[in-house]
């Protein structure tokens, strides 16, 4: 796995001891927990976004006064990789209003989409191994 940084890396390593003592590490659990991990303002709201005791996303998070334009993306991205959220509120999902800011178009325009593909492979794992294969020179 590539880290942003070291403190990306320590959010890991102490939210996978808590994801080990609940019996929670399938690839869910690691690629949310991951994602939430890039962004300082993410790591520093992780229980506003995401119970991981009780495997719960906080959709209205999003609407929160802390968040940013770059941690919004990484929480829809975390979301939708926990189970394809493309709702911006409880509101919205009650009735029906998919937010187009899910878009791969508007996730992956900013500097955390290198990480966001670390999360897809954590929550992908059987479809984003890479192939080597050996082509034939003439």
């Amino acid at each position: 796995m590539k880290f942003i940084d070291n403190e990306h890396r320590s959010f890991w390593n102490e939210k996978y001891e808590i994801m080990q003592k609940y019996g929670k590490t399938d690839v869910y659990y690691r690629a949310i927990v991951y994602i939430l991990g890039v962004c300082l303002e993410t790591r520093k709201h992780f229980e506003r976004i995401f119970n991981l005791e009780r495997g719960e996303i906080n959709v209205d998070s999003l609407s929160e006064a802390w968040q940013t334009g770059s941690s919004e993306k990484v929480t829809r991205m975390a979301f939708s990789l926990w189970n394809e959220c493309n709702y911006d509120s409880i509101e919205d999902f009650e009735n029906g209003n998919v937010s187009k800011k899910y878009n791969l178009s508007e996730i992956f325009s900013c500097g955390y989409a290198p990480y966001f593909y670390e999360g897809i492979k954590l929550r992908y794992p059987e479809y984003t191994r890479e192939k080597v294969y050996e082509l034939e020179m003439e």
